[in-house]
């Protein structure tokens, strides 16, 4: 199973020291995926320093046969802000500077995290996700959630992620996201998402570990249940490891 690198694999490094630690030591090698390809890059909100042009440049630069693409609120302004989908009019800015990183790396792809029902309806979060791709002059995934206690976040259960399925908006789908989903309820809904990674409009699939009561970013190092699924997954999504290596290892 061929998985490509994500900077959230190296949180806390700012892009310039990813970049370096790349072209020193390569990707990481997981148990489950082994290396890491760079032939797609996925810059992350966990990425400390601000992505402006001059970084998106130098990022080119040292990285030439990379295709890099932007992930939920990676910081492009001088001061960290929280834009998901659901706060699309809300921050408007930030999604204008963010689409302009994007198109100077050349990304194909973008994808946001669905957000928060304190922002917007699910119908809104989906017209948002519209509006962004026209913003962005590419294909915009909306990356769904999992259940808090508070009950805040906006494709959150099965029912949404079933209804975001139909909805024809294209999506990415994170599997330790639907991990806790799963720990929640009680259920595997093994069926719906063997059809959600097969279809053209799933955009790219995350996949990281946890025990089900929270997004830990782990690494995968014993099969999860879901591994198997991935065998549906369509050939032009793009699958990015998300699990920290951090942990283990001293950069």
């Amino acid at each position: 199973m061929n998985a490509q690198f994500s900077a959230a694999c190296w949180p806390g490094l700012n892009h310039r020291m990813v970049a370096a630690q790349l072209l020193a030591d390569g990707a990481p090698v997981e148990p489950l995926f082994g290396p890491l390809s760079l032939d797609h890059v996925q810059l992350v909100p966990q990425s400390f320093g601000l992505l402006d042009e001059a970084m998106a440049d130098e990022l080119q630069d040292a990285l030439p046969g990379t295709l890099f693409r932007l992930h939920a609120n990676v910081r492009v302004l001088p001061r960290h802000r929280f834009a998901d989908l659901s706060g699309f009019n809300q921050h408007r800015d930030w999604f204008t500077q963010a689409a302009s990183i994007s198109k100077r790396l050349g990304a194909g792809a973008y994808s946001a995290h669905s957000g928060s029902r304190k922002e917007a309806t699910f119908a809104q979060m989906l017209d948002s996700a519209r509006r962004c791709e026209d913003l962005f002059e590419c294909v915009v995934g909306v990356e769904g959630q999992y259940p808090t206690p508070a009950g805040d976040l906006l494709v959150n259960s099965w029912a949404e992620y079933e209804a975001l399925f139909g909805s024809g908006v294209s999506y990415a789908l994170d599997l330790s996201h639907i991990n806790i989903l799963a720990h929640h309820t009680g259920e595997r809904h093994t069926d719906l998402l063997a059809e959600m990674l097969g279809a053209p409009r799933c955009l790219e699939v995350h996949v990281s570990d946890n025990d089900g009561t929270g997004d830990w970013h782990q690494v995968c190092s014993e099969p999860p249940w879901w591994l198997d699924l991935l065998h549906h997954t369509h050939p032009d999504a793009v699958i990015f490891s998300e699990g920290n290596h951090r942990r283990s290892r001293k950069l």
